[in-house]
């Protein structure tokens, strides 16, 4: 249905990025959209909670204060899409991050590609766990299992079936972790597992470094560094940041979840066709959004998933659903 409002993108990128979730303008767009997807009337009281929240985030991440006024118009109107929190505390459900994005125009002068900032919303393992839910995708999710160094921790398959035999050492006689595992009811019932052993999480390591490979301007010549959780913990994984990307590969081979079209996802989305409320202005500007932009080598790439370019302004605002495709090799590595 049509949110009867509209704003121009001329409009939005007059508005200072700490006055965004006070306009007037997209409050009222905020809650309408939030009512009418998922059917009540607390969108005012999400509203006022996801307002503090985004504002909080502005203030504590100066680059975010330098982003296009609309990627961030359509990352604070995407948590009303998704359903989600930005609140910090306990296990977050997202992050609102920035990355330098291809305009699509070149320099006149020298011919080179025009970059700009662009905020963009990325959904945590705990986030993609709440959305699975509420899809009605699992019945129940244990918490992840960190598993360490002297406990007993065997998986495999018995007549086929997935099982995993764990029994903790205690004490415990290492802070060495060696693997994990999760378990996961699904809607009919039945019980799936999944794990990762040490050989897993090394090559996901070796990926985030290949993965977040620069240019070093000094030294000429390309560098790359994997997420630092990787080997805080004594040069090995974090114990949370392995939790998360256990619910994370968990779900690999599940059906898609629906997000909004400013919003990073941890596997592979379709595109979204969302009345974001934004027409072009007179100058024909449509405010097109490109959701995998390519990166600058001087600049840390962030890894993001591809999605076609949609104008604004559709009509329908979509209910909740889940959306089923064909899962790829990329699926395999992609988010991290």
């Amino acid at each position: 249905m049509s949110t009867q409002l509209e704003l121009k993108v001329s409009e939005i990128n007059e508005i200072k990025p700490a006055m965004i979730a006070g306009d007037a303008r997209v409050e009222k767009k905020f809650i309408t959209m939030y009512n009418s997807i998922w059917g009540n009337d607390m969108g005012m009281q999400v509203y006022e909670k996801e307002k503090f929240n985004f504002n909080k985030i502005i203030r504590e991440k100066p680059e975010l204060s330098t982003c296009t006024p609309i990627s961030l118009f359509g990352c604070f109107l995407d948590i009303a899409v998704n359903g989600l929190s930005l609140d910090p505390t306990g296990r977050p459900h997202c992050y609102l991050l920035s990355r330098n994005t291809k305009t699509g125009y070149k320099d006149p002068q020298t011919g080179k590609d025009i970059y700009e900032k662009r905020a963009y919303l990325s959904i945590t393992g705990y986030g993609e766990l709440v959305m699975r839910q509420r899809a009605g995708q699992v019945r129940y999710v244990d918490n992840p299992v960190v598993c360490y160094e002297g406990d007993t921790f065997s998986p495999g398959l018995v007549d086929g079936v997935k099982t995993v035999t764990y029994k903790a050492a205690c004490p415990r006689k290492s802070n060495k972790v060696i693997g994990g595992f999760i378990r996961i009811v699904r809607a009919d019932g039945t019980v799936d597992w999944n794990w990762m052993m040490e050989g897993d999480i090394d090559r996901l390591r070796i990926f985030s470094e290949r993965n977040n490979t620069r240019f070093d301007p000094k030294t000429q010549q390309m560098v790359g560094k994997a997420n630092s959780l990787y080997t805080s913990n004594n040069g090995g994984i974090d114990p949370g940041f392995l939790e998360s990307k256990l619910i994370k590969h968990a779900f690999d081979s599940y059906p898609k979840v629906r997000t909004g079209r400013f919003t990073v996802f941890e596997t592979q989305e379709e595109p979204q066709e969302i009345d974001y409320g934004i027409v072009p202005d007179e100058s024909g500007a449509d405010g097109t959004f490109q959701q995998q932009p390519e990166q600058r080598q001087d600049k840390e790439p962030i890894p993001v998933q591809a999605a076609e370019e949609v104008p604004f302004g559709e009509e329908n605002t979509p209910q909740a659903e889940t959306v089923k495709v064909n899962v790829t090799d990329e699926d395999e590595n992609v988010g991290f």
